[in-house]
C-alpha cells in the first residue's frame, strides 16, 4: 500500500502540495547539502529546490507519462508498417500534453502551492535553527563568569597572574567564542576591581559568582570553591583587586 501511495503521489504531484512533505523534503536536502558545502544557508536550499522542480521533477514526470503512453500504444495499436506515423502522432500528442500540463498542472501547483509552502517550511526550519542558537547563547556563561572560572582554574594549575595583561583577551575570545571587547571589560572588572557599583552591575556580579560556584561545585573541586569565595570577598566586599 505504501508503494502504491508513493506511485499515486508521484503522478498527482501530491508531495508538492503538502506542507508536511515539503518540510521533510527541505530538511533532508538541507542536511545533505550542508555536509557538502560549508556555511550552506536555508535560502540556498530554497533556491535549489525551486530550480529542481523545473529541471528534475517536471521532466521526470512528463517523461514517465510519455513512456507509459508509448508502451501502451505499442501493446495495443502496434503495426510494423505504421510505426513512423505512430511515433509522429505520439510526438505531437506529447508536445500538446506537455503544454497542457504546464498550463493546468505544473505551473498552478508551483505558483499556488509549492512556492508558498516551501517558503513557509524554510522559515520554520531556519527559525527553529535560530531559536536553537539563541537558546545556546542564553545558556552560555557571561564573560565575567568565564573570567572567574579561567582565573581560578589557572591559579589551581600553578599559573601566577599578577596583571590583567597577563591574560590575553585575544586568546580567551578564540577559546570561548565571545568578543574581545567583552573579555577586555570582564578582565578589567575582575583583575582590577574596575567597575561602577550599580543595581544592574551588582546583580551581574552576584550572578557571575553564583554560576562560577555552581560550576566548581559540579566538578567537586572544593579548593576552587574556596579560592572563588576569596575573590568574591575581595571584589564585592573589600572593593579591591583579588589577591591572586
Amino acid at each position: 500500500m505504501k508503494n502504491l501511495k508513493s506511485v499515486i503521489d508521484f503522478f498527482t504531484l501530491s508531495d508538492f502540495s503538502s506542507l508536511r512533505s515539503i518540510e521533510g523534503l527541505a530538511e533532508r536536502h538541507h542536511e545533505k547539502w550542508s555536509k557538502n558545502y560549508s556555511k550552506w544557508s536555508y535560502e540556498s536550499t530554497r533556491q535549489k529546490l525551486l530550480s529542481a522542480y523545473w529541471t528534475r521533477v517536471v521532466p521526470v514526470h512528463i517523461f514517465t507519462l510519455f513512456c507509459i503512453v508509448l508502451t501502451a500504444c505499442f501493446f495495443f495499436v502496434f503495426r510494423q508498417e505504421k510505426i513512423t506515423e505512430l511515433l509522429a502522432i505520439i510526438s505531437i500528442a506529447t508536445v500538446i500534453v506537455y503544454f497542457s500540463l504546464w498550463l493546468w498542472v505544473y505551473k498552478p501547483i508551483y505558483m499556488n502551492e509549492f512556492v508558498p509552502l516551501l517558503s513557509n517550511a524554510i522559515e520554520t526550519l531556519s527559525g527553529a535553527y535560530l531559536k536553537e542558537l539563541d537558546d545556546v547563547k542564553k545558556a552560555q556563561y557571561s564573560a565575567i563568569t568565564i573570567v572567574l572560572i579561567h582565573i581560578v582554574t589557572n591559579k589551581l594549575a600553578g599559573f601566577q597572574v599578577q596583571e590583567g595583561s597577563k591574560i590575553s583577551k585575544d586568546e580567551m575570545a578564540k577559546l570561548y567564542g565571545i568578543s574581545e571587547r567583552s573579555f577586555h571589560d570582564a578582565l578589567n572588572t575582575v583583575l582590577n576591581a574596575d567597575w561602577k557599583p550599580t543595581k544592574r552591575m551588582d546583580t551581574e556580579m552576584a550572578d557571575a559568582f553564583k554560576k562560577a560556584g555552581q560550576y566548581f561545585y559540579a566538578t567537586g573541586n572544593m579548593k576552587a570553591v574556596t579560592l572563588l569565595s576569596d575573590i568574591q570577598t575581595d571584589l564585592l566586599i573589600s572593593k579591591k583587586p583579588p589577591a591572586i
